[in-house]
């Protein structure tokens, strides 16, 4: 790959630059914490996921971080994971050594100073530098905090082409818009290099906040109170009850402490609208965790019950918050593995099955996923999504109907797996989901009746989603 015109430094002021004055401000501090317990290795190629550590978050004296701290450490958290090859890219030409050799500390602390430097211009130059040498400092071996302030003012002073569109496309696709090779070589593979373009663009973009609105209130009444408290919302009209936020914070919002909204794509949405529920009397949510999708589905067929289960008892304790806040008294919860079901054969009409997945569709979201995803992960959760499929159909009554979900337009997750489930249950049918769908989104179906939702045409995540009716008795 062409490389950018290299301004080599090494400990430029490293051995005379004079310690910092002051220690590095809590939320990069914060940051800086995450990102070192993010980076997978041999030993942990799977890390926690970002949002579980920074909800854990504490400062010295161990109490939380206010909330403008979490905030600017959340987004300096997110920008580096999203850009992180990027950011690499520029900085292996201002040192010496390869970043990717460089100790993990001083690698993390560079990285946060060039984010700050290239993408963040509300901070100021100098604070940016000053803050990743702290880091260092306090973090590193000695001769760590004039590295990171040489390369940083190297970067400073020079010219340095990004990689640009309008270049060298594959140089942008790669590390400019910073993605692992594999990630675009599938990209283009499937979509074209004007597709891949538009697909790996989309995954870069600040992720959109969609809200669900309960049955309780109507839309607009909603939109009202929302603005009263400085939130603004548009109509969005994938799903019958979605609002696209355009300014302000909804969970700070008096409707979202009572429970009437709740934050959720609406992608996420749509598929909990997809399965047909009249004259259903048993249904199941089989992979029900964080709860989005089962209490949209609970309250589409209250006062019936809606039994909802997940694998691991923290992720039903994930569901149980769910379902508390939004007041969705008929969703009965409890810890069985999909994979080997806790029920006798034939005992459920609708099953809504949103299987474990590898998340590149919502890259936008959870960045992370770019270093943590491989092909071989997306073959193993491929193989598991289609135990737990087969397991599901043989839960269905005769005539009942599931429907099969996933946050991934990956083949081997969606139609390989599809196809997979029908040769081994025969007595499974796909139907349409064109019939469940307004005209004006029939175009999101696809020639076999399937839903597509692509991040880039639509603005969420990428869902896919088939309806599949057992047909024997």
């Amino acid at each position: 790959m062409p490389g950018a015109p290299r301004k080599k430094t090494g400990r430029r002021g490293g051995k005379g630059a004079a310690p910092p004055s002051r220690p590095a401000s809590p939320a990069r501090r914060a940051a800086f914490a995450v990102l070192l317990r993010l980076e997978p290795t041999r030993e942990r190629p799977r890390p926690p996921r970002p949002d579980a550590l920074i909800a854990r978050l504490e400062d010295a004296g161990g109490q939380p971080p206010n909330d403008r701290d979490r905030a600017l450490a959340r987004e300096l958290i997110f920008g580096v994971l999203r850009r992180r090859r990027a950011l690499d890219y520029a900085l292996d030409s201002y040192s010496r050594r390869p970043v990717g050799k460089l100790d993990l500390p001083v690698r993390t602390a560079l990285r946060l100073g060039l984010y700050q430097l290239r993408y963040l211009d509300r901070v100021p130059a100098s604070a940016a530098v000053h803050e990743s040498v702290s880091l260092a400092a306090a973090s590193a071996r000695p001769g760590a905090a004039g590295l990171v302030n040489a390369v940083l003012r190297a970067y400073l002073r020079a010219d340095h082409p990004w990689p640009r569109a309008g270049g060298d496309r594959d140089l942008y696709l790669r590390a400019g818009l910073s993605y692992p090779d594999w990630m675009v070589d599938r990209c283009l593979g499937e979509l074209g290099t004007e597709g891949a373009r538009r697909r790996l663009e989309a995954g870069n973009r600040s992720p959109t906040v969609f809200l669900r609105v309960t049955r309780r209130l109507a839309l607009e009444e909603v939109r009202k109170r929302l603005a009263q408290d400085g939130v603004e919302t548009e109509r969005f009209p994938i799903a019958p009850r979605c609002l696209r936020v355009t300014g302000g914070n909804p969970q700070d919002s008096s409707l979202y402490r009572e429970g009437a909204i709740h934050v959720q794509d609406a992608g996420s949405q749509l598929v909990a609208w997809l399965l047909p529920v009249d004259g259903a009397r048993r249904c199941l949510d089989a992979c029900a965790a964080p709860g989005g999708k089962a209490t949209i589905l609970a309250e589409r067929i209250e006062p019936r019950p809606l039994i909802a289960a997940d694998l691991r008892p923290g992720r039903v304790a994930l569901l149980d918050s769910t379902v508390r806040r939004l007041g969705a008294g008929n969703v009965l919860r409890l810890a069985s593995d999909a994979a080997r079901p806790a029920f006798a054969a034939a005992t459920f009409d609708r099953i809504l099955l949103d299987v474990p997945c590898s998340g590149l569709g919502t890259l936008a979201r959870n960045p992370d996923i770019k270093w943590t995803a491989s092909p071989a992960r997306v073959r193993e959760l491929a193989e598991a999504a289609g135990r737990i499929a087969r397991a599901a159909a043989d839960l269905l009554a005769s005539g009942g109907m599931l429907l099969y979900s996933a946050c991934s337009l990956e083949p081997e997750e969606t139609t390989g797996a599809l196809r997979g489930l029908l040769s081994r249950r025969p007595g499974l049918r796909q139907l349409s989901l064109a019939d469940r769908l307004p005209e004006a989104l029939a175009p999101l179906v696809d020639d076999q009746g399937a839903l597509r939702l692509a991040p880039e045409d639509h603005g969420t995540d990428g869902y896919f989603a088939a309806l599949l009716q057992r047909t024997d008795g």
